[in-house]
């Protein structure tokens, strides 16, 4: 098909369908669907940008591709778009709704022979950040007539809202472009803005200030579905300050506003203190990664809000949580909750100044209280240990005293049954070394005897033998077959005395200062 005469170009600022209505209104007198069916371009194609589509009409028009390409939003599948370069969601566009600036399309119409074939729709105006006319400085308007043709943005078809926008735009206040609208604009020229919102999507960017500055401007209470355009535009203006300075800031101010209101238990409430931003990045089914307010916004609750641990907390799990309720803990750990409570008391976990109340509002530091937690699930009591040892229970004290053996907890003042037991995994430990150090001998060696045995001839302490023991001095130390723990740990007199009298470099006052 040969190139439409005379030739009407394209316009540097308009859209693919804009130019298409322009060429239908200059070529036949009519709307842009008969227009785009009789030189057999799908309007569907061309509404979502396809490549075919807007080659065909550059072709048909006689037009350099360039340009033309460089305004197309380009639909790429799942409600993604992509303009020069820049992908990003549905919901950075107008949808179906047509925003014009009603001085502008008179200016458009001004002096022209041909009047609709000069309207033309802007392709900033199909960008829902952008809410003001830059030259005329009054807010954009927006029609929808709920037809499918709303798609196409036809401005030659709004004659009457063109008309009655005009009528009321000397009561509209002035004002310039907000901060974000201008960085949305820059941004799609390739100008660089805030570190912050360059490091994501365009609508990312744009989503997170417009409900950062939702919260700020209008409180917790407002809901997001429940905003106008001008809301939505004052939104953008007031959190630009803090989306400009970054993650620090939004954290400070994210942190104050949280702890503005509680919930019943006293705890700071999320959904209450951070209103539609918590409730848009709650949303179970995103259908779009909302980018890193999600985990500014998650980082802040972990810090300031007690989570139950396995808690899915804005679609991550939290496996352990930095503050946790005494009966969630207990519940997830598999104790019991006073057991739980003293051992955090005694631990300094939980303020002894402050009244506890129950133990489901009590919270503590997940993290401080895990390894103690940890020591506690191992607990075991000390009556049982010189079984599990097969030693005397002078020798446990020894033990105990040397740290070879732990306890739960090391206080002067131990209170809980708990915080007197000794951990397991320390008795476990020194069965591995008696097991792992020593050589295995069926009969006793000459001059060997048991541990007490050998206290008893020397006149040595059972806590210095263990000591030379522990730091592997008694090289003849054996190991008896088939007997368990101390019972089968055979030591040399001899080399016990060898060792007293001259004392290696790392003893202790109990060995270098030994007297019969």
């Amino acid at each position: 098909m040969s190139a439409l005469f005379p030739r009407l170009p394209f316009q540097h600022d308009e859209t693919p369908m804009s130019w298409a209505a322009r060429l239908a209104a200059f070529h036949t007198g009519g709307r842009v669907l008969p227009f785009l069916n009789t030189v057999r371009i799908p309007a569907a194609d061309l509404a979502c940008g396809k490549p075919e589509a807007v080659e065909r009409l550059c072709m048909i028009a006689g037009q350099d591709l360039e340009p033309v390409s460089d305004n197309t939003i380009m639909a790429l599948g799942n409600r993604r778009y992509s303009l020069r370069g820049c992908e990003f969601s549905a919901e950075l566009t107008t949808g179906v709704v047509t925003r014009f600036c009603p001085l502008c399309l008179s200016e458009d119409q001004a002096g022209q022979a041909w009047p609709k074939a000069a309207m033309r729709h802007r392709l900033l105006w199909r960008l829902a950040p952008v809410r003001t006319c830059r030259k005329h400085q009054i807010p954009l308007t927006q029609v929808r007539a709920g037809k499918w043709t709303d798609m196409l943005h036809e401005v030659q078809t709004i004659s009457e809202a063109v008309s009655a926008a005009r009528v009321s735009e000397p009561n509209l206040v002035r004002r310039d472009p907000s901060p974000l609208q201008e960085y949305v604009e820059g941004r799609l020229e390739g100008e660089p803005g805030p570190a912050w919102l360059d490091g994501q999507g365009i609508d990312q960017a744009c989503r997170a200030a417009e409900m950062l500055g939702g919260l700020m401007t209008f409180g917790s209470d407002q809901k997001a579905a429940e905003m106008t355009e001008d809301m939505w535009d004052a939104a953008g203006r007031a959190a630009w300050p803090i989306v400009c300075d970054g993650d620090a800031t939004i954290r400070d101010f994210l942190r104050t506003q949280l702890l503005t209101a509680v919930n019943i238990s006293g705890h700071p409430s999320p959904r209450n203190s951070l209103g539609m931003l918590y409730g848009c990045l709650f949303a179970s089914r995103l259908s779009k990664d909302p980018g890193p307010i999600r985990d500014i916004v998650r980082d802040v609750i972990i810090d300031n809000v007690p989570l139950v641990p396995g808690q899915m907390l804005l679609g991550e799990q939290i496996t352990t949580p930095r503050l946790a309720s005494i009966t969630s803990i207990a519940s997830a750990e598999h104790l019991h909750p006073k057991t739980l409570t003293n051992i955090l008391k005694l631990a300094g976990v939980i303020d002894e100044t402050e009244p506890l109340k129950g133990a489901c509002n009590v919270v503590a530091d997940y993290a401080l209280a895990k390894p103690l937690i940890e020591r506690a699930q191992h607990a075991t009591p000390v009556t049982r240990v010189p079984d599990m040892l097969s030693a005397s229970r002078p020798m446990v004290a020894a033990l105990i005293e040397l740290g070879q053996l732990r306890r739960i907890q090391d206080h002067d003042e131990l209170k809980s049954k708990v915080g007197k037991s000794i951990d397991g995994r320390s008795i476990q430990e020194v069965l591995k070394f008696i097991e792992g150090q020593f050589e295995v001998v069926k009969e006793v060696p000459v001059g060997h005897v048991h541990l007490a045995k050998a206290a008893e001839k020397t006149k040595v302490t059972l806590l210095a033998i263990l000591e030379l023991l522990f730091g592997l001095h008694l090289k003849d130390a054996c190991r008896l077959k088939d007997h368990h723990g101390f019972e089968a740990v055979m030591v040399s007199s001899i080399e016990i005395m060898k060792c007293i009298e001259d004392p290696p470099n790392n003893a202790s006052d109990e060995i270098r200062f030994w007297m019969p």
